[in-house]
């Protein structure tokens, strides 16, 4: 038995519900445009925060690249000062996993600088334990950063398998000489 709606409403609330429907279906559409805008709204805000913290992080990491190598480099109490500023500002952007390999490279860093009096260049060149334990080190920062900001399927061992310091480079006698100046 079906009772259509007409006999089971008075005639002037069916009139009122025919008024009231449209406009309940076009209330409901302009909440639910306005969700959809504000979700989207909320998604493209998150997007754009995110990333400006990989730009930070990527322009970090450049910049504490440079400062790794400058800190082996440096002779003067001054420009280490200098370049331990430049490393601290890790704190501010770079991922957890970055700064336990940056603590951890600056325990190997302090320690051979100590036995080298101050000219790490020199000892990491003469001794091949030491060049070694320094380039692992950074192997492990240069990783983290790098899974920081990308998905990578560089494993640990062939990191630290390539990350070496070149004769022709940072170790070369002009490199030396040019520090001397």
């Amino acid at each position: 038995m079906t009772f259509p709606l007409a006999e089971l409403m008075p005639s002037d609330n069916l009139e009122t519900l025919k008024l009231l429907l449209p406009l309940g279906g076009s209330l409901l559409g302009v909440l639910l445009t306005g969700a959809i805008g504000l979700a989207t709204y909320s998604w493209q805000e998150n997007a754009k925060r995110e990333s400006e913290l990989v730009e930070r992080r990527q322009k970090l990491y450049e910049d504490l690249n440079s400062a790794l190598f400058g800190l082996i480099l440096a002779k003067a109490i001054e420009d280490r000062r200098r370049i331990l500023a430049e490393i601290e500002k890790g704190w501010l952007f770079a991922s957890d996993e970055v700064l336990a390999a940056l603590f951890k490279y600056m325990d190997t860093y302090d320690r051979h600088w100590t036995t080298a009096k101050g000219d790490i260049q020199t000892l990491i060149r003469e001794d091949e334990t030491v060049r070694r334990d320094v380039e692992q080190g950074m192997a492990d920062i240069f990783l983290a950063m790098r899974r920081d900001l990308r998905d990578t399927k560089l494993s640990d061992a062939l990191a630290k398998t390539y990350m070496q310091f070149y004769n022709c480079g940072m170790l070369s006698q002009e490199s030396q000489m040019l520090q001397d100046k």
